[in-house]
């Protein structure tokens, strides 16, 4: 699986992620099937992509088609179908429609982060969308927040209401945790980014769990001019 997060305030927006991807190889010998999770593990994998037009693509779920990494289809994706007249609204359905012509139609979740000028005016898109459902999900920008996923458990249980039983097993409300966004700066949207991110690789490194989130953390903002890469990897000898 993967971590993505999408933050998105007056300023600006976030697009952050992971590098981590774990393979699983399923085996069937007769009527045994086996499933080897954790096979193999890389720390280098780009989950976050900046599309020409300053659109940002991040993905999360299936990281391979026929045992070649998800990524190089996204890449190609990028260089064949996207350019600086391509409007945000399209590619959404771009993407789910360019992965049904691939030799397997991925079980992978896309968040598209963007802007649109509407009447000279630059507006916020973000879509969530997934490939093998052809589901797509267009999240309301009006007011500052956040949206994330893959891994979504650690976070959640962060922000959202949470619980514990008293000694006579009735059940007490902790309260959840309430997040300013109205009151983000640009600056906090990208500590809250990194911050996501950060909390979820640490807290499934002390569980017991397949640490399935991990790597060094890719952060791109978009504005409506420009957009630039806060942290990125780079390749190298």
């Amino acid at each position: 699986m993967s971590f993505i997060i999408a933050v998105h305030v007056k300023e600006g927006m976030v697009l952050a992620g992971d590098s981590r991807t774990t393979y699983t190889q399923t085996a069937k010998s007769g009527d045994v099937t086996t499933i080897k999770i954790g096979t193999h593990t890389t720390d280098t994998t780009n989950k976050v992509l900046l599309c020409p037009n300053n659109i940002g693509i991040a993905t999360c779920g299936d990281a391979s088609l026929d045992g070649v990494p998800i990524t190089g289809y996204i890449e190609s994706f990028i260089r064949e179908h996207i350019n600086q007249d391509t409007d945000i609204m399209n590619v959404p359905q771009m993407l789910i429609d360019y992965f049904h012509t691939t030799p397997k139609e991925p079980d992978t979740n896309f968040l598209v982060v963007g802007y649109r000028l509407e009447n000279d005016i630059p507006s916020q898109q973000i879509f969530w969308l997934n490939v093998k459902d052809e589901s797509i999900s267009p999240i309301d920008t009006t007011f500052p927040g956040a949206r994330w996923d893959g891994e979504t458990q650690t976070l959640s249980k962060i922000i959202q209401n949470t619980y514990m039983r008293d000694e006579d097993g009735k059940e007490i409300s902790l309260g959840e945790t309430e997040v300013s966004w109205e009151l983000f700066t640009l600056q906090d949207a990208i500590d809250f980014a990194q911050y996501a991110v950060d909390v979820t690789i640490k807290t499934m490194h002390y569980s017991s769990v397949v640490e399935t989130v991990g790597g060094p953390i890719d952060i791109l903002v978009i504005k409506p001019e420009w957009s630039f890469w806060i942290q990125h990897k780079e390749l190298h000898a």
